[in-house]
């Protein structure tokens, strides 16, 4: 099926030949940018559903971006045990020993759980023979976990979910050695294979404290949300401090897949969160709900960002089956809506991806089984272009050298310029194997390669590197 893929990369460089965005004059300054890279990557990363818009590109003297992009591997780490099991794990950078190099959390869903060292070395593992795992069955979804300080010693730890026998549980664990630190039960709360741990967590403008928000499902089983009681829907919020106190819960039917949260400043800190359609303060109070969403649909997709440079008002842009379209952060306000003529919107992203200062474009794409149209709309809403093809972003980056423009890393880690053009395939890996596995031969590319790898800083040199991982390897390779 690869060959699939690589329709869909040519499909989407001609889509993101079409695409613009800035927001001049409004990226963070150094220290908070690194928050804010850092925090989406750790702390509110759910693979599956795409990254939060970060305001990369500034205006800037004109300059050219690189044509291609190369790839220069740094490391290859061999994994053991189950192939399948190794491919749908999910994967976090940890710097368990505060020395600015990251090791890398390796876990699939309530089983298995190890910390393996830049040299291959493995740290520790963690595991739960009766515990669920991801599987074939779930192709692109993950459970989610954080990464944190969750006992004060200045190091990194992770949160995350488990169980002991059929009780689900929330559990912070030492990074360096993988024991618990305290964990709390999740009551009520079903293991089965669709019950995703779903966390995200968020620097509070207030004091600048984590809070953490769980998903979880309501009380009264199947029947409750009109029988669509399900994690993936956020249709109950959880908050938690870092010492697991339970601060308030919230129900939420039919919210969504996404949070977002919402740095006016883009300071680091939020001042709330948009969890699908409904925006929370830090208390746990609905402020307001998206202006005319469908009360059956949730919402897809959710970016936040200030998408006009004349402006600086935040503009929460929200697809679902039902429509979409933008609002004003602030007060859920309708700004427009998406056209009739784009059913079952499904992916979306921001990026600036023309030079700066020119204005955001959003990007929208279909449910596969509905169209393999996408379409990409001005900050008014307008289509600009239709392309007869489905693409999925993952997020915004900057790789080509060129600051004043983002690049949109999309699955399987193909990187593209604002021209549309594929400056990365994903070559370089693709055919990379380990030996303390025997891999599964399959056609299906949900079976070979993690769907969405990380972009992450891993030596705090100031490149990123992408780091993916599959049935018997994590490779580390740093695009130049």
């Amino acid at each position: 099926m690869r060959h699939l893929m690589w329709r869909w990369a040519a499909a989407a460089s001609l889509l993101l030949a079409g695409l613009t965005a800035t927001e001049p004059g409004r990226a963070a300054d150094g220290n908070a940018l690194a928050t804010q890279l850092d925090d989406r990557v750790k702390l509110h990363r759910i693979a599956h559903r795409g990254m939060e818009f970060v305001p990369l590109a500034r205006s800037e003297p004109a300059s050219s971006g690189k044509s291609s992009l190369g790839v220069t591997i740094l490391k290859q780490i061999e994994l053991d045990g189950n192939a399948l099991d190794n491919n749908y794990s999910s994967l976090l950078p940890l710097d368990f020993n505060a020395n600015g190099t990251s090791e890398f959390l390796h876990w699939n869903g309530h089983r298995i759980m190890r910390l393996y060292g830049g040299a291959g070395n493995k740290i520790w593992q963690i595991t739960n023979s009766t515990g669920r795992k991801m599987g074939s069955e779930a192709y692109t979804h993950r459970d989610s976990a954080a990464i944190l300080d969750l006992n004060g010693d200045g190091k990194e730890d992770v949160l995350h979910c488990w169980q002991s026998g059929s009780q689900k549980l929330l559990v912070a664990r030492r990074g360096a050695t993988g024991t618990e630190i305290r964990r709390v039960s999740l009551s009520g709360q079903s293991n089965s294979a669709g019950s995703y741990c779903l966390m995200s967590i968020y620097r509070r403008q207030s004091d600048g404290k984590p809070i953490i928000l769980l998903s979880l499902q309501q009380a009264g089983g199947s029947t409750a949300c009109n029988k669509r009681n399900y994690t993936d829907n956020w249709v109950s919020v959880a908050a938690y401090d870092t010492s697991l106190t339970k601060l308030w819960q919230t129900n939420t039917c039919d919210a969504g897949h996404h949070t977002a949260g919402v740095d006016a400043d883009n300071d680091g800190r939020h001042e709330y969160v948009f969890v699908g359609k409904y925006a929370l303060d830090f208390n746990g109070k609905i402020r307001c709900t998206l202006a005319g969403w469908n009360a059956s649909d949730h919402v897809d997709a959710i970016r936040i960002g200030s998408l006009d440079p004349a402006s600086p008002a935040m503009t929460a842009v929200a697809i679902g089956r039902t429509g979409g379209g933008a609002f004003d952060a602030g007060t859920c306000k309708r700004l427009w809506s998406l056209p009739s003529t784009i059913l079952n919107p499904q992916e979306l992203a921001i990026a600036q991806l023309d030079p700066a200062p020119l204005p955001l474009s959003i990007t929208v794409t279909q449910r596969g089984s509905t169209t393999t149209e996408s379409h990409v709309l001005d900050i008014k809403g307008q289509v600009v272009r239709k392309i007869a093809a489905r693409v999925v972003p993952m997020q915004n980056a900057e790789l080509d050298g060129d600051k004043r423009t983002d690049e949109l890393v999309a699955m399987f880690g193909l990187i593209f310029n604002g021209n549309g053009e594929l400056l990365l395939s994903s070559d370089w890996y693709w055919n990379l194997k380990g030996t303390k596995v025997t891999e599964v031969d399959s056609t299906n590319e949900y079976d070979r390669w993690a769907a969405f790898p990380l972009l992450y800083d891993t030596d705090r040199d100031g490149r990123e590197e992408i780091v993916t991982w599959g049935q018997s390897l994590i490779v580390v390779g740093r695009p130049n």
